[in-house]
């Protein structure tokens, strides 16, 4: 099966390459050399120009993989040089981004007056993706389904996967993974704060060993909290936490529903006055930056 992807970054190349290592035919896009020859080196044949990636696709019908950051995912569409431009009528569209849902429902919308079809795929594995497969949920008309769940179940890691609902739900559903994210991130860091702060003394490395068998905070982000205190330098670590927009489209999403988000919208809080240095030192905030890290790649400040 082929499959074109538009953007083989951090992410991207992950799913290029674990598509080519099980036998898909993959075209890859990448403005940057760099990701090119990296994704090359796994299978992937790849192009410098949209158009030649587009031209070069043969089977029916074309299938194209957007993986780029949401503020972008527009103009690369519908923008005056965009893919519009190649696309024809029975073509499918996934955006396997980070995009608000709202906006897939709107791009979905504009496919479908050209007869192209739009999947919105939220996508969760981090780093860890190509080793162990990723967690996706999808959204987009179930008519086509059939076409691309070959794709989708080869990216997963067995069945942690499924058509969640119509356009934007898939989006939806994975926009409010991160709030939750956020959430379970925070309380870590906050108690692991209050650990650290005690006169105990204690050995924190231990405490995780303990936590991670058969209590009920048990889970892949306290796994990752002994990766932390065995391999990184966390008095060195600027306590600074970014953020990719998800869990305050999360709070203003509950908010226009009426739901009750007060630890989501905390932890969203913090992350914004982790910009200030008098909070970069704060011990749980290093925590939370170094789980983004350790999960996702994302970069911590010194």
């Amino acid at each position: 099966m082929q499959i074109g992807i538009f953007g083989l970054g951090r992410m991207g190349g992950q799913i290029a390459r674990r598509l080519a290592k099980n036998n898909f035919n993959v075209l890859g896009w990448n403005r940057s050399p760099e990701h090119r020859q990296q994704a090359e080196t796994g299978g992937v044949k790849t192009f410098a120009e949209v158009k030649d990636l587009v031209e070069s696709m043969t089977e029916s019908p074309r299938v194209f993989w957007i993986m780029l950051p949401h503020e972008i995912v527009y103009d690369f569409i519908f923008g005056e040089q965009g893919l519009k431009l190649y696309l024809k009528a029975g073509d499918i569209v996934i955006d396997g981004g980070n995009s608000f849902y709202k906006d897939s429902i709107k791009h979905a919308n504009l496919l479908r007056a050209r007869n192209i079809h739009f999947f919105d795929c939220g996508t969760s594995g981090g780093i860890w993706g190509l080793e162990n497969g990723f967690s996706l949920m999808v959204g987009g008309p179930k008519e086509q389904w059939s076409k691309i769940e070959p794709i989708i179940k080869t990216l997963s890691s067995g069945d942690n996967y499924g058509l969640v609902g119509e356009n934007g739900a898939g989006h939806f559903v994975k926009m409010v993974h991160n709030g939750i994210e956020y959430g379970m991130m925070e309380a870590i860091g906050e108690g692991y704060g209050v650990l650290q702060a005690s006169d105990f003394k204690l050995d924190l490395k231990q405490v995780t060993k303990i936590y991670q068998q058969g209590t009920v905070v048990r889970s892949w982000l306290i796994d990752l909290m002994k990766d932390i205190f065995e391999k990184e330098d966390i008095d060195a670590t600027k306590g600074e936490i970014l953020a990719s927009g998800e869990g305050e489209w999360t709070v203003n999403t509950a908010k226009e529903l009426g739901v009750d988000v007060c630890v989501i919208e905390d932890a969203l809080n913090v992350r914004k006055e982790s910009s200030q240095a008098q909070n970069q030192q704060k011990f749980s905030n290093k925590i939370v930056a170094l789980l983004r890290k350790q999960f996702g790649g994302h970069e911590v400040k010194k």
